[in-house]
């Protein structure tokens, strides 16, 4: 099982990857449907 410390830097990394996915267009808005679909395609590693 992963120690606190690298479980913390995995979340940091998902967190600054989603950040950049997101201003890749900063002009659009998202749905709450949106957002769920682009964590979860991103959880499973699917390209958007």
């Amino acid at each position: 099982m992963p120690a606190e410390n690298e479980r913390k830097d995995v979340q940091k990394a998902m967190a600054y990857d989603l950040i950049r996915i997101f201003e890749k267009d900063p002009e659009k808005t998202y749905t709450a449907e949106e957002l769920k679909r682009l964590i979860d395609a991103y959880i499973s590693g699917v390209q958007q």
